[in-house]
């Protein structure tokens, strides 16, 4: 129940906000912001405004297929809003890259960033945001800055949610193999809530490996793992790239479908095939799409339609209060059989604009 109200906040919170960035609401700007460290985000000092306006989404991994969903949600909110988003940061996973860009997105003074964190790389870049006075939204992960705003999964629950759907798979005791990407924030997270709630039952974990979040060191680490674990009942992979590489090992080993109870992370369409065959049972995923419209409707309220002097008191910034939420928490949806086919990427449409790019 609890769990349940504070998606329920969650939602109602999200609903208020895209309603003010498309309705607006009029009053003169008096920023503040959640993090007491930087400055305060500034904004339209009029009140509501049809002005475009132009966003930075800066981070790492922006060349890798884990990104997909989070650009496809940004292009389909740069056409909604109707306003500028321009990607900038490395392809690969390199925080240093991408915080060295995120720094100098900050220079370029846009009016407002959209950022992810999945280490501490890049705090420093998220400091000088909030310095700026740039308003900072952090989507998917962060490392103890969240800027403005964090929008995102509670990556504890997440691995709570993981364990509780690999229990409803295969019961409540069994020895279990854990792959994810260690060192990254939310997979770091997702880790401990999984090994939290199989604390209570007769799972034991009996191998775990780094994949990197990469096909073939994670293929090598899951076929590893199956190796060397014979005993194995069940599978977790908490990263995007683990669903289809322990389906791929499972075929290379010549286990069959259903051999292993297999629960898996993100919608890669590579790991789609594998829950069609058989072999991944289920994948728990963000709203991620959803999540980076939020964003950008959180920036178009901030920027464009006075979302900063919402009367919470008759002077926010003089009082210390920041209009917005401490964070916002999406949740997962959960992938089967049933309802494989819709996450399909090739169903869907791409949303390319010129607005993003």
């Amino acid at each position: 129940m609890k769990k349940t109200l504070k998606r329920l906040i969650a939602a109602s919170l999200a609903l208020v906000m895209m309603g003010a960035a498309l309705a607006g609401c009029a009053g003169g700007q008096t920023p503040g912001g959640n993090n007491s460290s930087g400055g305060n985000p500034s904004s339209n000092a009029g009140g509501s405004s049809t002005e475009q306006k132009t966003y930075y989404y800066v981070a790492a991994g922006l060349g890798q297929s884990y990104s997909y969903d989070m650009i496809l949600g940004l292009k389909y909110a740069a056409d909604k809003y109707n306003c500028k988003i321009v990607p900038m940061g490395a392809d690969d996973w390199n925080s240093q890259t991408a915080n060295a860009a995120l720094e100098q997105a900050v220079a370029m003074k846009p009016d407002g960033i959209i950022t992810a964190a999945w280490d501490a790389g890049m705090n420093p870049g998220i400091e000088k945001a909030m310095a700026a006075g740039i308003p900072t939204v952090l989507v998917e992960a962060h490392s103890g800055n969240e800027g403005n705003l964090y929008i995102g999964l509670d990556n504890v629950d997440a691995g709570r949610e993981t364990a509780q759907e690999l229990i409803k798979f295969a019961g409540n005791s069994g020895k279990l193999l854990v792959m994810g990407n260690w060192g990254s924030t939310n997979i770091d997270e997702k880790f401990i809530g999984l090994k939290e709630v199989l604390a209570d039952t007769g799972w034991e974990i009996v191998g775990d490996m780094d994949g990197e979040c990469a096909a073939e060191p994670s293929l090598q680490a899951a076929k590893d793992l199956l190796t060397n674990h014979p005993e194995a009942t069940a599978f977790v992979g908490l990263d995007s790239a683990c669903g289809a590489a322990i389906g791929t090992a499972m075929e290379e080993l010549s286990m069959e479908p259903g051999s292993i109870t297999v629960i898996c992370a993100d919608r890669e369409d590579a790991m789609l095939d594998y829950i069609r065959k058989g072999y991944v049972q289920a994948s728990l995923t963000n709203r991620t799409a959803a999540m980076c419209y939020m964003a950008v409707g959180f920036l178009e309220s901030v920027t464009n339609h006075g979302f900063l002097d919402v009367p919470i008191t008759s002077d926010n910034a003089g009082s210390d209060v920041s209009p917005f939420p401490l964070h916002m928490f999406t949740g997962n949806v959960v992938i089967n059989k049933d309802n494989v086919d819709n996450f399909d990427h090739s169903k869907m449409d791409s949303y390319d604009t010129p607005l993003y790019g």
